[in-house]
C-alpha cells in the first residue's frame, strides 16, 4: 500500500514536472552547466519527455521496478549537480523543475532531489520480487534514517536562516543598557551645539556604518518636527564618543532640559521616536 502510495505521488511529480517543462521548451535547464549551446538549446524537451516516461514506468505496476531505478539514477543526478553548485558557494539555485526559472535556497533543492532518489530506491526494491522481505525491510530502514538525516539538516539550515535574518532585523526595541552610556538621571556631558534646555537629541554615528547613513533621513525628518538634533560623526569628534561613552553606532542619548532621560543603541528610526516616547514619559515623572 505504501509503495503504491509512493509510486503515485513520484508519478505525479515526474508528470508535473515535464508538463511544465513542454510548456516553456524554450529555458534551458543546462543554460550554466559546461555543454555545447546546441545540446543545452534542447535539454528542456529531452528532458521532459525522459521525465514523462519515468512517470508512466513508474505507475505502471509490470515496469515499477524499471521505474524506480530510472528515479533513483534521475535524482542522483541531480543531486549531484546540485550539490556541486552549493558547495562552490551558491546559495540560491534557479529551479527550473516544473519549467519555471524562480530561485530557490541551494540546501532546499538539493534536498529535494536527494529525497527524489531516495524514494526511486525504495519503490525499486519494494516491487522487485528477487529481493527478499527482510532485505527490502532493511532497505526501507536505511532509506527512513537517510530521510531523516535530511530533514535534520534542512531543520538546521532553516534554523540558521532564522538566525541571520534575526541579525539582520536587529532587536524590535532601542538597546537599552544602564552601564553603557552617560547615567540615566545625570547632566549631559558637555558637547559644543547642545543649549541644554527643551528636548534634544544627540545621534552617534559614522561613514563607515551602514545604519546610521540609513537613519541620516529620519533624523533629519525628525530636525524638522521641531525637535533640536546633534549629529556627532566617530572620526570627526572621537573625543565625544569618549566623554559619551558610546558602546557601537547608531547610538541615541536623549535629554530634556539638560539631563539624560534615555539611550540606547537603535536600527530603525521608530525605535528613535519610541525611545523619545520613553525620555518624554521619564521626564514627565521625574521629579
Amino acid at each position: 500500500m505504501i509503495s503504491w502510495a509512493l509510486r503515485i505521488v513520484v508519478a505525479s511529480v515526474f508528470a508535473w514536472a515535464a508538463v511544465g517543462k513542454l510548456r516553456n521548451p524554450i529555458t534551458p535547464i543546462l543554460d550554466d552547466a559546461w555543454v555545447p549551446p546546441r545540446v543545452a538549446a534542447i535539454s528542456t524537451p529531452v528532458l521532459a519527455v525522459v521525465e514523462g516516461c519515468v512517470a508512466v514506468l513508474v505507475l505502471l505496476p509490470a515496469t515499477a521496478s524499471v521505474g524506480g531505478i530510472c528515479t533513483a539514477v534521475l535524482g542522483t543526478a541531480f543531486t549531484v549537480v546540485l550539490a556541486t553548485r552549493w558547495a562552490g558557494g551558491a546559495r540560491r539555485l534557479s529551479c527550473a523543475c516544473f519549467g519555471g526559472r524562480s530561485e530557490r535556497p541551494a540546501w532546499l533543492v538539493s534536498a529535494r532531489a536527494a529525497l527524489v532518489a531516495l524514494a526511486g530506491i525504495l519503490i525499486a526494491a519494494d516491487v522487485n520480487p528477487a529481493i527478499s522481505y527482510s532485505t527490502k525491510i532493511a532497505i526501507a530502514l536505511i532509506v527512513l534514517a537517510v530521510a531523516v538525516a535530511v530533514l535534520v539538516i534542512l531543520v538546521l539550515a532553516l534554523y540558521r536562516q532564522v538566525g541571520v535574518l534575526e541579525r539582520r532585523l536587529g532587536p524590535r526595541t532601542a538597546l537599552e543598557i544602564p552601564e553603557e552610556g552617560p547615567p540615566f538621571g545625570s547632566r549631559v556631558p558637555e558637547l559644543s551645539g547642545l543649549s541644554g534646555q527643551g528636548s534634544e537629541l544627540i545621534a552617534f554615528g559614522s561613514e563607515s556604518c551602514r545604519l546610521c547613513r540609513e537613519l541620516t533621513p529620519g533624523f533629519r525628518a525628525l530636525a524638522r518636527d521641531g525637535l533640536a538634533v546633534r549629529g556627532v560623526d566617530e572620526d570627526s569628534e572621537p573625543d565625544a564618543f569618549n566623554r559619551f561613552r558610546v558602546p557601537g553606532t547608531p547610538y541615541v542619548v536623549y535629554t530634556v532640559e539638560g539631563i539624560v532621560m534615555a539611550k540606547g543603541l537603535v536600527n530603525t528610526l521608530e525605535q528613535v521616536e519610541e525611545l523619545v516616547g520613553i525620555g518624554l514619559e521619564r521626564a514627565q515623572h521625574a521629579p
